[in-house]
């Protein structure tokens, strides 16, 4: 009768240790906190026509400059967006005169533009 009861103790032991894998998600269910933007910075130049008698760039020269760094800011927004599959938009955009001291004004003009993208929406379905 003992070479009985010990199997079934170890039996009883076992089964009492045995344990169950449960998986408990991590986040809530619903919606979570959006991704952060990505943020891409490009540098742009246009040149600004001076007329051979001119010493210093005239305003109109400046603004057709002005206007052509506008284009290409738009321009790659537009091309942003298709590569990223995104949304873009322009969150800045300087535009400057290089300056150095001591040389005749530059007959360009430089822009930094900053752009935000975010994943588009996805149509919800029910």
């Amino acid at each position: 009768m003992r070479s009985l009861a010990i199997p079934l103790v170890v039996g009883a032991l076992i089964a009492a240790t045995s344990a169950t894998a449960q998986v408990v998600p991590t986040t809530p269910p619903g919606p979570t906190r959006a991704d952060p933007p990505l943020r891409v910075t490009s540098t742009f130049r246009a040149a600004v026509e001076i007329a051979p008698t001119q010493a210093v760039p005239d305003a109109a020269a400046q603004e057709k400059a002005r206007r052509a760094l506008y284009a290409m800011a738009a321009d790659e927004c537009a091309v942003l967006s298709e590569i990223y599959k995104s949304e873009c938009h322009l969150t800045s955009l300087q535009i400057a005169a290089p300056l150095v001291p001591n040389v005749q004004p530059a007959n360009t003009l430089n822009a930094t533009a900053t752009y935000e993208l975010r994943p588009l929406r996805q149509p919800q379905t029910r």
